[in-house]
């Protein structure tokens, strides 16, 4: 089972709305901070309710994020919505994340009971994700 069929699966499988939101809690828990030598203003996702950095790599061909907050205050939902982000595209090449269809978080019901904070910093980290692609896939032609 693929990274993604994991993930449609784990979704499938929550009994309330409220499941999604404790799930992306305990994924925060999982979270290692990153070298705080990267924790710069470049890499700050704008748009995010909270300081949320989102640092990219390239490797062998392919884009690999870490995220992390500004301030380690766990649990945290917009961590949690941060580190699904990279479960999914990290290890991407850059042309698969820009022809990724996004719409896959709302099959899984990302969109369903999502506060319009938490949506505008997803959809700032998911805006970054691409531009970052963008980028790379036009160092790599």
């Amino acid at each position: 089972m693929c990274d993604l069929d994991k993930i449609r699966y784990k979704f499938a499988g929550f009994k309330s709305p409220d499941d999604k939101w404790l799930y992306l809690i305990e994924l925060s828990k999982q979270s290692v901070p990153i070298d705080p030598d990267l924790k710069r203003d470049q890499f700050i996702v704008d748009g995010c309710s909270t300081v949320l950095f989102l640092v990219p790599s390239y490797d062998n061909g392919k884009l690999y994020f870490d995220m992390d907050l500004g301030t380690r205050r766990l649990p945290s939902i917009s961590l949690g919505l941060a580190l699904l982000l990279k479960k999914v595209y990290s290890g991407m090449t850059p042309k698969e994340i820009l022809a990724f269809d996004t719409n896959f978080f709302n099959e899984i019901g990302l969109n369903i009971g999502m506060t319009p904070t938490r949506a505008n910093g997803f959809a700032s980290m998911l805006k970054l994700i691409r531009r970052y692609a963008d980028v790379f896939s036009k160092m790599s032609d």
